[in-house]
């Protein structure tokens, strides 16, 4: 209980129940605007009924329940930013925050960024910058996000250009976390652990169909295709990845399709009998928390009974803190945006069941993947000179920025990885046989007790 929230009522839970649902909310907001409220009228003594004058007063509190509502809310988060700050004994007055701090970094390059990011100086409390994209960006795409929100935010997420990309990835193209069993692998090697990790856990057999859904610069795609012998389908809606995925599997059979994933239904040219596997690797941050639902509703019914899905997700720890939420507004604003659905495990394993699938095994690897951002970030300051002399100095370093901080989220606990084996519910048969083909192994035995 705090003085900013004196009922300890859980924002977490309250805003993600608004934005689910919010078409709902705003619908019903609409239809008791119009309907609830309606001029009332008098009967005079000689029969004849007359409205009396309007009283816009209720229509008008209504109306501005819900913009009210979220101005609340964004204000309280801000206050509480401040409170919780001073609480943990940040210097408010004496320092700058840390969004400030690193936005002066990004700007004028003064000062070193570790030191900015782990001294602990600067407080993680919220301000204009926040409660600006807040109001207009987020709420925009996470409310409505519509099909056109998703093409928009393509350039801005993935077609800055693959001479960038590859100055942040590496040779493998791979934007999503790779796996480090040894802990000493190279970042080619944990990527490659990684897919083969994925092949393993859905029980990849040469000659099965897979549907890969945003399979980014498909290298995937193309080690499923080429050392476990799937006849591999990818979809991206990103014309730089298609154009390299093309080219890197040229020789091969997969098949790399331009297609928003969310309008996936609508072609038909994809086997009616559904997939044998379908692939999901950190691509459905992007869906949306409004339209989570329809995108597993959709992967349910493209994959056969006896199917197996492999769902990736980058996610969030339930007892947050104030500097993940503003690590999250920073990524929203300059690497993904529109990318409101990183969410906690506890929502995402409700929204996979409420779609039908039966989770059979799920890892919470974050740690890795601040390995991963490691190695991208050490491939980035590589590249300075060649990122400064194309896209300017400030460019290069608003990336390094997000590189160094997401390092930073992910190995704390701000940020993190699930990985999810999901079978539909009710196979009874594909269950057993995910169950016993993932069972632990290689468990350290103690000998017998009897």
């Amino acid at each position: 209980m705090t003085l900013t929230n004196p009922l300890g009522i859980d924002i977490f839970e309250l805003v993600l129940f608004l934005v689910e649902f919010s078409h709902y909310i705003i619908g019903g907001a609409a239809v008791l605007l119009v309907f609830a409220f309606p001029p009332e009228r008098i009967v005079s003594a000689n029969g004849k009924t007359k409205s009396v004058k309007k009283d816009y007063s209720k229509k008008i509190a209504l109306a501005l329940f819900v913009p009210g509502l979220i101005v609340t809310l964004v204000a309280s988060v801000i206050f509480a930013s401040w409170e919780d700050a001073y609480v943990r004994g940040y210097e408010i007055f004496k320092y700058p925050s840390l969004r400030s701090k690193l936005e002066n970094y990004i700007e004028t390059g003064e000062d070193d960024l570790n030191d900015i990011l782990e001294s602990d100086k600067y407080a993680p409390t919220l301000g204009l910058v926040e409660a600006r994209y807040l109001m207009k960006d987020l709420l925009r795409h996470t409310v409505f996000h519509t099909n056109d929100h998703n093409e928009d935010n393509i350039d801005e997420g993935y077609n800055k250009g693959n001479d960038w990309f590859k100055a942040t990835l590496g040779q493998s193209m791979m934007y999503t976390s790779g796996l480090y069993p040894n802990g000493d692998e190279t970042l080619e090697q944990a990527q490659d652990y990684k897919i083969d990790y994925v092949a393993d856990a859905i029980e990849l057999k040469p000659g099965m169909s897979v549907l890969d859904i945003g399979c980014g610069w498909t290298y995937v795609a193309n080690r499923l295709t080429e050392k476990h012998g799937a006849n591999v389908t990818g979809i991206t809606l990103s014309k730089e990845q298609l154009a390299w995925g093309q080219e890197l599997n040229k020789g091969n059979s997969a098949t790399i399709l331009l297609q928003d994933a969310m309008q996936l239904k609508q072609r038909t040219d994809l086997p009616e009998e559904g997939y044998d596997r379908v692939t999901s690797l950190e691509m459905a941050e992007h869906v949306g928390i409004r339209r989570y639902q329809e995108f597993l509703k959709m992967v349910h019914s493209m994959l056969k009974d006896d199917g197996v899905f492999y769902f990736q997700v980058a996610g969030l720890r339930r007892a947050w803190r104030y500097e993940d939420l503003i690590w999250g507004l920073f990524m929203g604003e300059h690497v993904f945006p529109g990318a409101d659905a990183s969410c906690p495990l506890g929502w995402i394993s409700t929204q996979v069941e409420r779609a039908g699938f039966e989770i059979q095994r799920v890892h919470n690897m974050g740690s890795h993947y601040s390995k991963t951002l490691d190695h991208w970030l050490d491939n980035w300051h590589a590249s300075k000179d060649y990122i400064e002399g194309k896209y300017g100095a400030v460019a290069y370093r608003r990336w390094e920025v997000f590189l160094a901080w997401s390092v930073r989220a992910a190995r704390q606990g701000s940020s993190t990885l699930f990985m999810l084996t999901l079978t539909k519910a009710g196979e009874e048969g594909r269950r057993i046989d995910s169950q016993n083909h993932l069972v632990p192994k290689d468990v350290p035995s103690m000998g017998n007790f009897w």
